[in-house]
């Protein structure tokens, strides 16, 4: 969905009656600089998405709905400070790249970045992982958590949300493409959960994200200019050779050998090097129409309104709260204390589908996604994704099925001639949203068939 800027006083206007969670929740948009709008136009909300969960906010509930909102507001401004804290760790990484060994760095990637000119798709995995070697050592890790950690306590004993003897722990899990993650525990004196686990996720900045790029970016070049060409080769094979077979099949290996000596040789020539550089750096900052607080905030509001509550026995984890003028989110802990999963949701349902999913198998926990970037629409369908009406009708005609193919067809023909001529007459209601529905539920009838539906017949 493109919104100009123009417009933004016409939408700020019918924006403060609906709030931003509202607004996120019924389309998904893929232009960053918009959400980004989008948010800091949404002054009432002060960048809040979504709910404080519901066991957290009975900790303190009243029967005052003015003191339930101040606490509310507390608790919400306690994760915003922390996060503030949690924020070292990616200015940590910046430093920490840029005292690496370059030849341990590079060498140790080197069959990965092969695949840059093979699979460029794998692009944002590779950089990713690289940027992992980034991540400061356990201490600091730890350090930093704690700290995070006592702000939250201290803020959460002030506001008499949390009792003298009750406790905050707040530990690192893991980390992604544009956000670290931290298990956030609320203890008793005995170290007893007086509330099941949430996930603290410390989303990265954009800019944060890309001057590590930017740093990788330039030991790679330093790497690849330093090497003697007389020596690569003898680099390359023997990394090769060396390397695990599910990292380079050894069916593959000559392929990965040409790719390494093709972007070696680029990285000799000014305008290639250059071009070689500039097109991982582009796919990495593409990679923020999907992935960030902004991007997330809009597909967990989506996909929550879409699927319907609750969100607890689903195979999708709760991601309850978000704040996205200060990069801060709040989810379920996935584990086996969770209600039993009965309810799977299919996202090309809504003309999505889980890009990181299908690549990083880590984003499942217990049968549950706990990471929603890097969601995306389908190609072709993209529009689904922005029009709920169109959704729905493209569904039903996708859910008619039989056991026998033939019937299917038939039942399929018949229902969308039967939609076609209602909506050519304007006979029903949203009839261009159906139009719309229509033209994407034709993969879902077989070519051959084409000629059996009514768009067809007319133009005959």
């Amino acid at each position: 969905m493109q919104i100009s800027y123009s417009n933004n006083n016409q939408y700020k206007n019918a924006q403060s009656f609906q709030g931003l969670t509202s607004i996120m929740s019924k389309r998904i948009t893929i232009n960053p600089d918009y959400l980004e709008k989008l948010s800091e136009i949404s002054v009432r909300e002060k960048g809040s998405v979504g709910n404080l969960p519901k066991d957290l906010f009975c900790l303190f509930r009243t029967n005052s709905k003015a003191e339930n909102a101040a606490k509310i507001a507390q608790v919400k401004e306690a994760l915003n400070e922390a996060n503030k804290i949690l924020a070292k760790i990616e200015e940590i990484k910046v430093d920490n790249a840029k005292k690496m060994n370059l030849n341990n760095l590079i060498n140790a990637f080197l069959p990965k970045i092969a695949k840059i000119n093979i699979q460029p798709d794998r692009i944002p995995r590779i950089i990713t992982e690289m940027r992992k070697r980034f991540t400061p050592d356990k201490e600091v890790l730890a350090s930093i958590s704690d700290e995070a950690g006592k702000v939250i306590e201290k803020k959460l004993h002030s506001a008499g949300i949390l009792k003298e003897n009750q406790k905050v722990q707040l530990t690192y899990l893991d980390q992604g493409k544009y956000k670290n993650a931290f298990k956030l525990r609320f203890t008793d004196e005995a170290d007893n959960d007086i509330i099941h686990p949430k996930v603290l996720l410390s989303f990265k900045s954009a800019e944060s994200s890309m001057a590590q790029v930017k740093v990788l970016l330039s030991l790679m070049k330093e790497y690849f200019q330093n090497i003697k060409p007389k020596n690569y080769l003898s680099v390359v094979t023997n990394i090769l050779d060396h390397a695990s077979v599910k990292v380079v099949p050894p069916d593959k290996k000559e392929v990965y050998k040409k790719s390494l000596l093709d972007i070696y040789s680029k990285m000799k020539i000014k305008n290639e090097e250059q071009k070689f550089l500039d097109l991982i750096e582009k796919t990495m900052f593409d990679e923020i129409k999907y992935n960030g607080v902004n991007p997330e905030s809009n597909l967990t509001q989506f996909i929550k309104r879409s699927a319907g509550h609750p969100m607890t026995k689903s195979n999708y984890i709760d991601i309850y709260y978000l704040n996205t003028l200060n990069n801060v989110g709040l989810s379920e802990f996935s584990d086996k204390a969770l209600p039993p999963i009965t309810k799977k949701i299919n996202l090309y349902k809504y003309g999505l589908f889980h890009d990181d999913l299908i690549l990083n198998k880590n984003n499942e926990v217990e049968g549950r996604v706990i990471d929603y970037g890097g969601i995306k629409p389908l190609n072709g369908i993209r529009e689904l994704a922005e029009n709920r009406i169109a959704r729905r009708y493209y569904h039903k005609i996708s859910q008619i099925l039989y056991k026998d193919p033939v019937k299917t067809q038939t039942e399929r023909i018949k229902y969308w001639n039967a939609l076609y001529d209602a909506a050519i007459k304007a006979s029903i209601p949203n009839h261009n949203d159906i139009m719309l529905a229509l033209k994407k539920s034709k993969i879902h009838i077989s070519q051959e068939n084409w000629h059996l539906l009514a768009d067809v017949k007319e133009a005959l």
